[in-house]
């Protein structure tokens, strides 16, 4: 997890340089440009402030005619005040030859204002008189070329959120993959052994005492086998999803799990609080199989200290159900809260991480259903919560009680 974590820092600390890069060298770009530009709009009007000083000199349209036409950037020549318009060139929206009117005088004005946030204005001299200034703002190469990192990285994120998207899927179908086939063939690799078990218990029956509470438990065991391997052929198959009675369901891992949890801890006290009459649509084996997972993680969280797991079910408003699964184990750090249901994430030295991560699974993809650590502190116990909908307008007709 470090290393993992130390690889997304590096490349998140990459990918901020490589952005600050392109910032900064395309704003530097624009910056000399800019400067470009004034130098040569200081030329301009040098070039006319020396001209028109000569003595001869009488054609001061020269400037507007000659000099101002070669610009390619807008600009606004005004007199001493920045309403005094007297020319314009290259402004955006506005043509070169449109008569000055009050109204367009007015959006020249505001013009003005708006370049002289971003750019000085030029003086213009005549004889070492200011008459006026020419007022500038950047060209549309220097406008699009200062938007065009802002475009490219924008288009590269969007292409890598689509990528990453993508990779997720192929990673997230390549894992769902390897979690179905590997469920198929360990329920293949079961069936063998538990059919030459079941016959070779029906021929010690007929060779010995048939009702012997030996061969009873043994059949418990090999009907506990066979349900196994059935829960794990049923991985990746939609085909046995119907109406579950909740009741039964939890009636059935209780059964289960009172009489595995004494072979454990003979000081776990385990307590069912099923309040509900409701169904769902799922698969009642890989519901089963969900919460005995979650049952057994409480009851290694208690370990052989005295102990308590508590499930709780309770109906909510509208057609939702809770599942509290709570016990007095040691508890959760914060930071593990979802960590604890990614594969391969264990806190036992010979786990491997597939229970919680399994169990997500079969709730989320079978069942529509959401789990997650509704409450833990080290030391005093966890609850995880799940989250189911049920059926509209159900209701058990089961009248089981749970203890």
């Amino acid at each position: 997890m470090i290393n993992s974590l130390r690889i997304k820092m590096i490349l998140a600390f990459a990918s901020f340089l490589f952005i600050f890069s392109i910032l900064f060298y395309s704003q530097k770009n624009v910056r000399e440009l800019r400067e470009e530009a004034k130098e040569v709009l200081l030329f301009y009007t040098e070039l006319y402030a020396r001209i028109a000083s000569e003595d001869d000199f009488t054609d001061f349209a020269f400037l507007f005619d000659e000099i101002l036409t070669r610009i390619s950037f807008p600009i606004i020549v005004t007199g001493q005040n920045d309403d005094e318009i007297s020319a314009w060139k290259n402004v955006p929206s506005l043509s070169d030859t449109v008569r000055l009117s009050e109204e367009i005088q007015h959006l020249l004005t505001e013009k003005v204002k708006e370049m002289d946030r971003f750019t000085e204005p030029v003086p213009l001299t005549y004889d070492t008189l200011v008459i006026g200034y020419i007022h500038y703002s950047d060209s549309a190469t220097i406008r699009r070329l200062k938007w065009m990192p802002y475009i490219e990285l924008g288009g590269a994120i969007l292409l890598i959120f689509i990528g990453f998207m993508f990779f997720q899927y192929i990673r997230s179908s390549e894992k769902k993959f390897i979690w179905v086939g590997m469920a198929k063939e360990t329920a293949h690799q079961l069936g063998t052994p538990i059919s030459s078990l079941m016959g070779w218990l029906a021929l010690a029956r007929e060779t010995f005492s048939p009702h012997h509470e030996i061969f009873n438990e043994m059949d418990v065991d090999i009907q506990r086998l066979e349900n196994v391997s059935n829960r794990f052929s049923q991985i990746g198959s939609r085909g046995q999803v119907k109406d579950i009675n909740l009741k039964d369901v939890f009636e059935h891992v209780r059964t289960y799990m009172e009489r595995r949890i004494p072979q454990k801890n003979k000081l776990l006290e385990l307590q069912f609080n099923v309040e509900t009459k409701r169904r769902i649509k799922g698969n009642s084996d890989l519901l089963e199989w969900a919460l005995e997972n979650l049952i057994k993680n409480s009851v290694d969280a208690i370990g052989g200290q005295t102990g308590k797991i508590s499930v709780d079910v309770k109906d909510m408003n509208g057609n939702k159900i809770l599942i509290d699964i709570k016990d007095t184990g040691k508890g959760i750090p914060e930071s593990q809260w979802k960590a604890i249901f990614k594969p391969g994430f264990s806190t036992k030295k010979r786990g491997w991480g597939l229970g919680l991560s399994l169990t997500k699974r079969i709730l989320e993809e079978y069942h529509r259903g959401r789990i997650y650590v509704f409450e833990s502190r080290e030391g005093e116990g966890t609850t995880i919560r799940i989250e189911l909908e049920t059926v509209a307008n159900s209701v058990a007709g089961s009248q089981s009680s749970s203890q």
